[in-house]
């Protein structure tokens, strides 16, 4: 049994069996352990899913202190559930706890004037409160406001559980006169709820929750709407934004994937589209359906044999249009998060509306049975003319084609990154992005425009950045990150951000939180108070002025040389800047400097590994530098000390009190094959020949 298990002991008996032949080799294995951790470490940290997320280092940190700030701060009292609606001029107009403010984007100060004010009734509050709901929630919050005419404004709001809408006429006198219709699938009935809303050729598309558990969502322009029983339509979504272009209305939203059921449950971010012409089928069970509701996936991952995806979109952009590589294009741009329990990474994408359209004329997919996979449905099965195309009349598409569309819904080609691959990825156990806004193509001294993103967090924090390589093609990023601002004394999460520019005056950024509105510039250019710090920020909207000796912002009224340079250097300013060295704040350190300390920290570990192997191996020796192996090694004598036992005459034997005591590694009491002691052999009577292998 000892020798067949011999034979099967496999790597661990083999390098278990040269400590166990050679006990002193065991001395080198400390300083090897040390060496080991210092080198696999770092290695492990290296490899770790979460080290492909770049951690751009920003050219300055801005704290809440140094803002130079405007605060609207609402009612002050309660949680107003702040929402921008819509930009009107230099009005901002803000949907909250059952007023709407108009604020002028200059100092933010309200109109008083314009305000609209409305409660919910009496009656409703008390509705809501019978079903379990608190005082905060039976308020009314506006959420939806659409500019109808001269004059005219179409006002909905949650109205205490019980969606509202109005419908706003101006009077001569300055007065309002409304009419109130039911608001149930354009506005949502929680203002936590996430929803979207775009107002097109006087009609009202939204997507949002329909009923009072919030568990029904549809995208709806009265009276077509997506089926909320068809879970291949919408499966749970969460809407980020809506916006049209074209002939079509886009919806930007996440929702649980119908083709990954089968293999459990995950997030996809998805566009939509409907035609603006589409009025439904003739035939009478599609006159309330769309005809063209189509959806796609976003891709927004890292490239690769296995591509890491952010999934889960948090908002977008409108359309914009600019020039990258050479060439025009429109996109949007994205920001994106992995699930709640993944790692906690977030990310930017960009896409092209080219890239979009194209998808939707791809193809379509589908799941045969309830078991099968989802697979590309074969071009000729699908009927003519294209389901989900516009057409003039789609009250005279024939029944097997609005069937197909309603039953194929989802394409089979994602929309891919304009880029590539994210433009801007960060990872932290702090906070993920959440909104962002973009200010296009804002042009350098050398000519290169670029657009500039203000990325903002679930805890307060804004990242402006810009892609440096953006007019170079299609296929380079280089981002960098110009700024971290802390906007807030401490975190809260920002629900929107608004570019205010201002003819002949600083432009602003507007940020938006439940609590109150805030505007900040765009820029902190003098706080660099060096050439080489002013041009390194890499800020579009600074340059360094040679002749004051300051950084201001460009288009100044000052003479003298003018300084700038996209990459963050100029042959008249010092050679290599210290980033961040000349700008207050705490010091920030490189990725360069951070990987020199870790092979320094490498190297350190590796010396004294050997060292301490080194001098434990001279201990656990004795003086065997100075004997001869013949004599007892210390780890022996040890054993013998602890054991009570000395070396008998015969050095295959040992006595204690008198006693013969087999030695294990060299004696062994053999049995026959009857399991019995061969009578022949006994350890008190005669000595065992020394064993030549001994088995563990």
């Amino acid at each position: 049994m000892v020798r067949g298990f011999s034979a099967r002991r496999g790597w661990a008996g083999a390098v278990v069996a040269p400590f166990l032949e050679a006990p002193r080799r065991l001395v080198a294995v400390p300083g090897l352990l040390v060496a080991l951790v210092a080198l696999v470490v770092p290695r492990a940290a290296a490899l770790t899913p979460a080290s492909f997320i770049s951690d751009h280092t920003p050219r300055s940190i801005t704290l809440p202190d140094e803002l130079e700030s405007q605060v609207f701060p609402g009612n002050g009292s309660e949680t107003d559930y702040f929402r921008l609606l819509q930009r009107d001029g230099d009005s901002l107009l803000i949907g909250a706890r059952n007023i709407v403010y108009n604020i002028s984007v200059h100092n933010l100060e309200e109109n008083f004037s314009q305000r609209i004010v409305w409660y919910s009734k009496e009656q409703d509050s008390s509705m809501c409160f019978d079903k379990g709901k608190s005082v905060d929630e039976c308020q009314n919050y506006i959420r939806v406001l659409a500019k109808e005419g001269e004059g005219q404004f179409l006002v909905c709001g949650t109205n205490a559980y019980k969606p509202l809408c109005r419908h706003y006429a101006q009077q001569m006198d300055g007065s309002f006169n409304f009419t109130e219709t039911n608001g149930a699938g354009k506005c949502p009935y929680d203002p936590r709820h996430n929803s979207t809303f775009v107002y097109v050729d006087g009609e009202l598309y939204s997507g949002t929750v329909a009923d009072f558990q919030g568990t029904s969502s549809i995208i709806i322009r009265s009276p077509l709407k997506t089926d909320h029983n068809e879970y291949t339509q919408l499966n749970a979504p969460d809407f980020v934004h809506s916006f049209d272009y074209g002939d079509f209305v886009f919806f930007f939203f996440r929702e649980t994937a119908v083709e990954y059921m089968n293999c459990g449950k995950r997030v996809y971010s998805r566009v939509a589209r409907v035609c603006k012409g589409d009025r439904g089928g003739g035939q009478q069970r599609f006159k309330l359906s769309w005809t063209s509701f189509l959806k796609s996936r976003l891709n927004c991952s890292v490239p690769g044999d296995y591509p890491f995806y952010f999934d889960e979109i948090q908002s977008t952009t409108d359309v914009i249009s600019g020039v990258y590589g050479g060439e025009t294009h429109k996109i949007i741009y994205a920001v994106f998060t992995t699930p709640p329990n993944s790692i906690p990474g977030s990310a930017v994408c960009a896409f092209s509306m080219r890239s979009i359209l194209d998808t939707f004329e791809g193809s379509f997919k589908e799941q045969k049975t309830l078991n099968s996979n989802w697979l590309p449905v074969r071009q000729v099965t699908v009927p003519e003319p294209r389901p989900g195309s516009c057409v003039e009349d789609s009250q005279t598409l024939p029944e097997l084609n609005i069937d197909f569309a309603k039953n194929h819904p989802l394409m089979d080609e994602a929309v891919p990154a304009f880029f590539g691959r994210p433009l801007l990825m960060k990872a932290s156990f702090e906070y993920r992005f959440s909104k962002m806004v973009v200010d296009p193509q804002v042009t350098f001294l050398d000519g290169k425009s670029v657009d500039v993103l203000f990325i903002a967090t679930d805890n307060g924090i804004i990242f402006k950045a810009i892609n440096t390589l953006a007019s170079e093609g299609i296929n380079n990023i280089e981002p960098v990150v110009i700024e971290e601002i802390r906007a807030f004394e401490h975190p809260v999460p920002i629900m929107n951000l608004q570019i205010a520019q201002q003819a002949g005056g600083e432009s602003k950024l507007i940020i938006i939180t439940d609590d109150e509105v805030k505007s900040i510039p765009l820029h902190r250019c003098h706080r660099a108070t060096t050439c080489s710090a002013c041009v390194g920020l890499q800020d579009p909207y600074c340059a360094w002025y040679e002749g004051h000796g300051s950084c201001g912002p460009l288009g100044a009224k000052l003479t003298g040389p003018i300084l700038q340079n996209i990459t963050g250097s100029h042959y008249p300013c010092p050679f290599s800047p210290v980033v961040g060295a000349s700008l207050e704040g705490p010091p920030i350190y490189s990725a360069e400097t951070l990987a020199i300390a870790v092979t320094t920290a490498c190297v350190a570990a590796l010396v004294i590994g050997f060292i301490s192997g080194f001098l434990f191996s001279r201990k656990c020796r004795g003086d065997e530098y100075a004997h001869t192996y013949s004599e007892t090694p210390y780890l022996d004598s040890k054993l013998n000390k602890r054991d009570n036992l000395v070396p008998a005459a015969d050095p295959n034997m040992y006595t204690a009190n008198n006693k013969h005591i087999n030695n294990l590694v060299t004696n062994y009491n053999p049995k026959n094959i009857n399991g019995k002691s061969n009578t022949n052999t006994t350890t008190d009577s005669k000595l065992l020949k020394p064993a030549k292998c001994a088995y563990i």
